[in-house]
């Protein structure tokens, strides 16, 4: 099943990167830390190592007198190669009332949502720096302005964090007949 993104979407990213790896160790989201004590929805993912792509635009700002600025607004996270995902089936609904974002948002599994407590209020250190990194003037004004940060050094799990224009989140599944989990796509949009 092929989904219609465009039709709700509108037009694919400008620009489709390789952001790097994410290593999980179990359930996977992609949320604003600070905004997930609202609840966030969660991606039954096997532990592993998965790569990751970042869909980024440009926005005009000159209309209000600021720069050009650039952010995130798909992610595409592979379980399987390639030629597995060809005959995947996907949920062509998604979740309609997905978690909103503000600023940035986080993709990490439970364990590196874990160790990077707290998230609001007085933020741990590595929330703080992944804040510093992703909003300054210097990040958002050009492409490839995502981090990696390494959350748990335990299990190996890491955070993959992103700018994000203000919006909620919409999250799709590719299962193949078996119901056996083969990638998941995010996408942010304004309902």
């Amino acid at each position: 099943m092929e989904l219609e993104l465009e039709d709700v979407f509108g037009p694919p990213p400008q620009w489709i990167d390789r952001a790097g790896d994410l290593a999980t160790d179990g359930d996977v989201n992609w949320s604003t830390p600070e905004l997930t004590k609202d609840g966030t929805f969660y991606h039954a993912v096997p532990p592993g190592r998965y790569p990751v792509y970042a869909g980024t635009d440009r926005y005009d700002l000159s209309d209000t007198g600021g720069p050009p600025r650039y952010y995130v607004n798909t992610l595409f996270m592979p379980l399987v190669p390639a030629d597995r995902l060809a005959d995947a089936q996907w949920d062509d609904e998604g979740y309609d009332d997905g978690p909103y974002f503000r600023d940035y948002a986080c993709l990490w599994s439970v364990g590196a949502e874990r160790a990077t407590l707290p998230h609001w209020g007085n933020k741990s250190e590595a929330i703080l720096r992944i804040e510093r990194a992703l909003l300054s003037e210097e990040a958002l004004s050009r492409r490839g302005n995502w981090t990696d940060d390494l959350a748990d050094p335990a299990s190996g799990a890491n955070v993959l964090s992103f700018p994000v224009w203000d919006n909620t989140l919409r999250g799709f599944e590719a299962r193949d007949a078996d119901d056996e989990i083969l990638a998941l796509l995010f996408v942010v949009w304004s309902p």
